[in-house]
């Protein structure tokens, strides 16, 4: 009888341990993944407020996609030493039904500012 409860109470303390890491790492990994670019995300959201095209944008900050790019001669620049270099590029989805979409804003890799902008079509 006392080995049934030692075996029991072992065995529970063990699955108790490694479910809590398992959970524990998870929740690490998707914290990092869901942060990972909120920085850059915020910096281009904050960019469209400032020039009044918030408005053409759903209003989630979180469905942003954030990818890399060259910059090209299709490029609204605010500074033109970024020509021809990689930049972050942030495209958020457009609210339905409107008729000009929101420009994709290009951010600086390292200094996370603004460097232009993709004029929608």
């Amino acid at each position: 009888m006392r080995w049934n409860v030692l075996y029991l109470t072992l065995l529970f303390s063990i699955v108790l341990i490694v479910g809590c890491s398992n959970n524990e790492e998870v929740l690490e990994n998707s914290t990092d993944l869901k942060d990972e670019n909120y920085s850059v995300r915020k910096t281009a959201w904050d960019f469209l407020h400032k020039k009044g095209w918030n408005n053409m944008s759903n209003k989630d900050l979180e469905t942003a996609v954030v990818t890399t790019t060259i910059v090209d001669n299709h490029v609204e620049l605010l500074d033109q030493n970024y020509e021809g270099k990689e930049v972050l590029s942030v495209s958020f989805k457009d609210k339905e039904n409107t008729v000009v979409g929101t420009p994709i804003i290009l951010v600086d890799i390292d200094s996370n500012k603004v460097v232009g902008y993709i004029p929608s079509e």
